[in-house]
């Protein structure tokens, strides 16, 4: 889990990265970064597009944010908003990390 201070849950926080925040595409993943001056914060969305279950969105959140966690420093400062997109629910378990990786890589 990540900790209080690295989580974007403010309605408020996660509109304005969602406005005003760079997107960076991948075919699985879509992500919203706006540059801060201190501090990385996340957003995880997973609609039920995506998956339908609660348990199977609620694992994916999951995984994407327990790599955040342990790669927090090798990120830029700023808000991200990370949003699964549909054709990730297509994906297995060992597709899943490489397609989130190529995402993260995308941020410049």
């Amino acid at each position: 889990m990540l900790k209080k201070v690295n989580r974007l849950a403010k309605a408020k926080d996660i509109q304005s990265a969602f406005a005003k925040g760079r997107s960076f595409f991948t075919p699985f993943f879509s992500i919203k970064f706006f540059p801060r001056a201190k501090g990385r914060r996340f957003a995880v969305v997973v609609s039920t597009k995506v998956y339908k279950k609660a348990v199977d969105r609620n694992r994916l959140k999951r995984i994407v944010r327990e790599y955040l966690r342990k790669h927090l420093a090798d990120l830029p400062e700023g808000n991200y908003a990370i949003v699964a997109r549909p054709r990730v629910g297509g994906l297995i378990d060992q597709e899943l990390l490489p397609a989130f990786l190529t995402a993260i890589k995308s941020i410049r």
